[in-house]
């Protein structure tokens, strides 16, 4: 009797593994990117944007591969904290952003670019290296290219 409660308990097993195969496992939506954000001062909240970071002037969010817009920001576009890399100093000087090089940039790369990388634009904002960001790429018909980062001394520098 025993031994035939365990081939019915065996085959009862067998069943659901085989119902699970015929179903299948639960499938995930299709991750859709969003491409380059279209504010380029602006932050995307997936990748740990907040407005607590002073060079964020809005906060967007990737859906269904579009950017919506969660929230502005009361920070203006770009204006980094004071006192930092390349920011207004304690003697109250100005922001001295960097010159990047835009010839030949398109839009659509893919995929998109993941904290600490950033898009070009964000490098040309006040106090750049203040955020996450430590590469600044453009986008060009060949794909992502460096165009600056930030060093050691919290500066940005142009690549070649």
């Amino acid at each position: 009797m025993a031994r035939a409660e365990g081939q019915r308990a065996k085959a009862a097993q067998l069943g659901a593994f085989a119902t699970l195969v015929l179903v299948g496992c639960p499938s995930f939506p299709d991750v859709v990117p969003c491409g380059q954000l279209p504010d380029p001062t602006a932050c995307p909240v997936g990748r740990g944007g907040t407005c607590e970071d002073r060079s964020c002037s809005a906060l967007y969010d990737c859906v269904d591969g579009r950017w919506r817009l969660a929230e502005e920001c009361d920070n203006p576009a770009g204006s980094g904290g004071a006192g930092g890399a390349g920011g207004a100093g304690a003697g109250g000087g100005s922001c001295n952003p960097a010159t990047i090089d835009h010839a030949g940039e398109t839009t659509g790369c893919q995929p998109d670019l993941q904290a600490p990388d950033c898009p070009a634009a964000v490098a040309e904002s006040c106090s750049p290296c203040a955020s996450s960001c430590l590469d600044f790429f453009l986008c060009t018909a060949n794909g992502w290219r460096v165009v600056a980062h930030c060093n050691e001394d919290g500066d940005v520098e142009l690549d070649p």
